[in-house]
């Protein structure tokens, strides 16, 4: 992830702390909002122009407490790149507002094939249902985007009529879309897909066993802990650094402090690494370590502390529990999830989820170093 450094004044507040950066008064943000830092500095990642930096973004906002100001979401789906549209259209799609249809029916007509199935998405989740067919029969598309964006969708729209459909998908040839499936059953309440996460962190693709690591954190269970363990030992950071995460995620911090200590060391792009992963945790007290970073003079690692703060701060910090799209990302009267044409169940509203209260924050581990 590339961007352009701020400019110095805003260097020099963010470096000493004092005040707020020149960019927050530009953005036009109220002081109350300003003060969260966190939050202003992702609300300026979503203006950024920088392609990785608005994606991550806005997917962080997707499972944050706090939605991102709506014209800030709107711009984004005329972006130049197709990902920063196809998430920013999902984004905007969890909100269920009627008065962005017509927003999602221009973007029915965009180059991106991605795109415009994040178009109908947006269109499914906001009063028109018949378009959730364009998500069906995606995913038997010879495309392998197409199917892992409409196995992700599937799994954001919050309706269990398509369970039935990523069941299938848990055998893709593709092994990113078989854990897409795998996660978006879990969004939907149904725990099949576990073994093949399992299997995929042993996967020859090093991208592949990044991912399942990752995953089996959210969807795994203490009997995954000696297999976390294993991959602890991987000759990749980001594999390394993924299975301490998830063994935290599962109880087990033994190794936590070893993520922590990363966040001192002069390697950037480590740091940066270290830092994605504790925002998986919900490890509250690394927020005050994570705090530092947001003073750094990288953008990209401003952004990421940001981003882990976030997530770990939230109320709905237990991912394993969550089924987004019941859940609104701002807030309305509850509507039913779109029925996927083709399948014969009724029309009726998914069982509404009540968040899970937060539990109290585990102690800081006095261990060793390691």
């Amino acid at each position: 992830m590339r961007c352009p450094l701020l400019g110095m004044a805003a260097l020099a507040a963010l470096a000493t702390g004092c005040g707020m950066p020149a960019w927050f008064g530009a953005a036009g943000l109220p002081p109350e909002i300003a003060k969260d830092v966190p939050y202003a500095i992702l609300l300026e990642a979503l203006r950024s122009g920088q392609p990785p930096l608005e994606a991550s973004a806005a997917e962080t906002f997707m499972e944050a407490d706090r939605p991102p100001p709506l014209e800030f979401v709107e711009a984004l789906t005329d972006a130049p790149d197709a990902r920063v549209r196809t998430t920013a259209l999902a984004l905007a799609g969890l909100t269920r507002r009627p008065t962005l249809a017509p927003m999602f029916q221009r973007r029915a007509d965009d180059a991106s094939p991605a795109v415009r199935l994040a178009a109908a998405f947006g269109q499914a989740m906001t009063g028109n249902p018949s378009q959730a067919v364009a998500l069906r029969d995606a995913l038997g598309s010879p495309d392998v985007t197409l199917r892992r964006t409409a196995t992700w969708l599937l799994g954001l729209m919050g309706n269990p009529t398509a369970i039935g459909m990523l069941r299938l998908k848990l055998d893709d040839p593709d092994a990113i879309v078989a854990l897409r499936a795998a996660e978006a059953l879990h969004r939907l309440g149904s725990k099949e897909g576990i073994e093949q996460v399992r299997t995929l962190t042993e996967h020859e693709r090093h991208q592949v066993r990044y991912y399942a690591t990752r995953l089996l954190g959210r969807l795994g269970a203490t009997a995954d802990i000696p297999r976390l363990e294993r991959l602890c030992q991987s000759r990749y950071l980001d594999v390394k650094f993924a299975s301490i995460a998830s063994l935290a995620q599962l109880g087990d911090l033994k190794r936590i402090n070893l993520l922590l200590e990363v966040l001192d060391q002069r390697d950037a792009e480590a740091r940066i690494l270290a830092v994605r992963e504790l925002g998986e945790t919900a490890y509250t007290p690394a927020i005050g370590r994570l705090e530092k970073l947001l003073k750094s003079r990288s953008v990209q690692e401003r952004t990421a502390a940001a981003e882990a703060i976030i997530r770990i701060r939230s109320a709905q910090t237990s991912w394993r529990s969550r089924v987004l799209a019941d859940q609104p990302v701002i807030p309305t009267v509850p509507a039913p999830s779109p029925i996927i044409p083709g399948t014969g169940v009724p029309s009726s509203p998914p069982s509404p989820v009540a968040p899970p209260s937060r539990p109290p924050p585990p102690p800081a581990p006095r261990l060793p170093r390691l």
